[in-house]
């Protein structure tokens, strides 16, 4: 059985200690659970004929029930259990989604899984690497250069480019180092994006950040808490682009706090290329036009202590059909239609065949 565990929402880092909720007793939840077979204590008796009849009725009995066999199975279903994985979601409704798939695929494929989530990459990314997660849906591009910064310093040249075969090459070493197997990419992309409101971009003739930043002027710019220390975010903005923000407000993930504040409380909200309610909502992405951002490709990273084919396998089905319009639609179906993510998530994998 699946169930879904809700630790800190709220964007903040949270507490890690939470994770140790529900673990199995090895404290670890990618562990196999073994199997047990009954057994039957006949004690002495005093007299031979006694023990001689117990042994009789003890043969009858077996020759009647049958032991566990391949073909029957410890469990009396025919297959011994996978095993438990735990997907971990960071906190905005799109990787809900992709977790609901993986643990669906997963749970397809005989495993036991167990969702939880999360909130930013500061927390889902060691938990990980500890094994108290096993499974996330990831970004290539922005895991890659996470990963970069923390190896090799805030200073580190980006190692993350525009070709989402480039930045897998360089990504899959860099997880293998902290105990992470990154999978198969798929084509659906999700990058971070700049949103202003579409009357402002129409006032001001504004397609591109690069006509953001030749109208001037200061901006108030609102996003994720992290956002000032990432170098996709507000340094790239002004590092890139050169425009200027006088404040930062931290939000939520391209989420409806940031959404519902631009033109408000700020000028600028960080959101995602994915986006299905954009338009929707009366606002106007920028055009990346000189490349700030990197390809962001969704990909599942597995720990690798708890990685099997046949998990990995169950994974790729995923990315294997995984497009940016199913991402457009399906965000569009829990942001906009308020459909719940592990029901949106379900009716995809049904009607793309792959679970039943």
């Amino acid at each position: 059985m699946r169930s879904v565990r809700i630790v800190g929402i709220s964007n903040t880092h949270g507490d890690l200690a939470a994770l140790s909720e529900g673990s199995s007793p090895t404290g670890h939840a990618g562990r196999w659970p073994g199997t047990q077979k009954a057994g039957h204590i006949v004690q002495r008796r005093r007299s031979w004929l006694a023990v001689a009849g117990f042994a009789l009725a003890g043969a009858l009995v077996l020759s009647g029930c049958g032991e566990d066999t391949p073909e029957s199975g410890a469990d009396g279903t025919g297959t011994e259990p996978m095993g438990e994985l735990t997907i971990a979601a960071f906190g905005f409704g799109e990787s809900k989604i992709l977790a609901h798939m993986y643990a669906d695929v997963l749970e397809e494929a005989g495993f036991e899984t167990d969702v939880k989530e999360l909130t930013t990459r500061e927390v889902v990314a060691p938990a990980l690497e500890k094994g108290d997660v096993d499974v996330v849906p990831e970004y290539i591009g922005t895991y890659t250069e996470y990963l970069n910064l923390r190896e090799n310093g805030e200073d580190a040249e980006p190692l993350a480019t525009t070709d989402p075969n480039d930045t897998l090459t360089v990504l899959t070493p860099l997880a293998e180092s902290v105990g992470v197997t990154v999978l198969e990419p798929s084509a659906a992309q999700d990058q971070n994006s700049f949103a202003v409101t579409a009357d402002f971009a129409e006032e001001n003739n504004l397609e591109s950040l690069s006509d953001l930043a030749a109208l001037g002027g200061e901006y108030r710019l609102g996003g994720p808490p992290e956002c000032p220390k990432r170098p996709f975010c507000q340094p790239g903005l002004e590092g890139t682009y050169g425009i200027t923000i006088s404040e930062f407000v931290p939000l939520d993930t391209g989420g409806p706090l940031t959404k519902e504040a631009i033109g408000d409380t700020i000028d600028i909200g960080l959101v995602f290329s994915s986006d299905g309610g954009i338009e929707a909502l009366g606002l106007q992405v920028l055009a990346d036009d000189q490349s700030l951002q990197t390809a962001d490709n969704v990909v599942p990273v597995m720990n690798s202590d708890v990685y099997t084919e046949e998990a990995a396998s169950a994974l790729n089905s995923v990315s294997e059909v995984l497009t940016t319009d199913d991402l457009i639609a399906l965000n569009n179906l829990v942001d906009i239609e308020r459909q719940q993510p592990d029901d949106v998530a379900e009716q995809w994998l049904k009607d793309e065949g792959l679970i039943s």
